[in-house]
């Protein structure tokens, strides 16, 4: 019997070799070139393109911000940073988008980056209140975001930037098209150093009597000396290196563990999740790296189903192997992360057309 092809099954098929050729479009460079691109294109373009600037918060906290504008650019996206990193740690990102014809603006967290400290002690990674990092992100979209383009907004958000992504969410319902999650902390994984439970509840008892102490009962300042092999960020040594790098030429960046108060604080907020997956109206993304040690591949899952059909293609998607940096990791982890991005956030616009 001859399959008989309606005009939607048609228009579906269409859309879907639509998506299969943007997917494919990334202008992504080699980890072989990344040597020669940086000096010669990715640095000059982010000396004569990018912008940056401050602003200050309410509490006096004084925080930095990088944004580029490309010529006519299709849409803009709102980069959210994980725990230790600085936006000076995206140019090849950002580049990346930028070849693509993407806005992006990314705002350095309190307390790391080149935004001010929380403690006197710059490699602390400290915050009293979960909140005020996605009350920073709503003023810096008021205050800069805003101010530079109207164009559809996105958002793509990476670690503890996830968590902070899924607050913006549900204070912001309809403000962005669609949201990518990658390796996000709805949980911490506190199974590194504590059994899951007990993590949690130290740093609800400590955060009374220590909440500026290290978590995990001993220094951990900024790791200088780190060898490639023992990191759980990527299984890039050539983007690893740039970091590093990056950071001992800027020590300024550089942040080591929590405090008590962080992780309390992030136990917290894993505990809102499935109440704020609920609320969320936005579409969302969910990449997952295989070996991840950082944060809880668990509550990904279970957020994912408190979202329902919200979370694209009902899953989270899995990068077997991959380690928790999916933005900094070897390009047949990385590309593909970005060809999943890209094709997700244009939907819109291929539908448009």
């Amino acid at each position: 019997m001859q399959k008989v092809i309606r005009p939607d099954m048609f228009k579906k098929s269409l859309l879907a070799l639509a998506f299969s050729v943007v997917a494919f479009q990334v202008s992504a460079v080699p980890e072989t070139s990344l040597a020669t691109m940086y000096p010669a294109e990715i640095s000059t373009f982010w000396q004569e393109q990018v912008k940056t600037g401050t602003m200050k918060t309410p509490d006096g906290v004084q925080l930095a911000y990088a944004y580029v504008v490309p010529s006519q650019s299709k849409y803009a996206l709102l980069l959210i940073q994980g725990r230790t990193e600085a936006y000076q740690k995206y140019h090849e990102l950002y580049y990346d988008l930028a070849t693509q014809g993407i806005a992006v603006f990314s705002l350095d967290h309190r307390g790391q980056g080149l935004s001010a400290r929380e403690l006197e002690d710059p490699h602390k990674g400290h915050i009293t209140d979960f909140r005020l990092y996605s009350q920073d992100q709503n003023q810096f979209i008021t205050e800069v975001v805003n101010a530079q383009t109207d164009l559809p907004l996105n958002l793509l958000a990476h670690s503890m930037g996830g968590a902070v992504a899924v607050q913006l969410l549900t204070q912001q319902p309809t403000l962005f098209q669609r949201a990518v999650l990658t390796s996000p902390m709805i949980a911490p994984n506190t199974t590194v150093a504590f059994s899951e439970q007990d993590g949690c509840y130290l740093a609800a008892a400590f955060d009374w009597t220590c909440a500026d102490c290290y978590a995990g009962f001993v220094a951990q300042p900024y790791p200088a000396n780190q060898d490639f092999a023992d990191n759980i960020l990527t299984s890039s040594t050539t983007r690893y290196q740039l970091f590093r790098d990056l950071y001992k030429q800027q020590p300024q960046l550089q942040l080591g563990g929590p405090t008590w108060s962080w992780l309390s604080q992030a136990c917290d907020v894993a505990d809102q999740m499935p109440v704020l997956a609920r609320q969320i109206k936005t579409p969302v993304l969910m990449l997952q790296s295989g070996s991840e040690l950082a944060v809880s591949n668990t509550a990904q899952q279970q957020f994912c189903q408190e979202l329902g059909p919200l979370c694209a293609e009902g899953k989270v998607q899995a990068f077997a192997g991959a380690k928790h940096e999916l933005l900094f990791e070897s390009d047949s982890y990385r590309d593909l992360a970005l060809q999943k991005i890209l094709a997700f956030v244009q939907q819109d616009k291929i539908k448009a057309q």
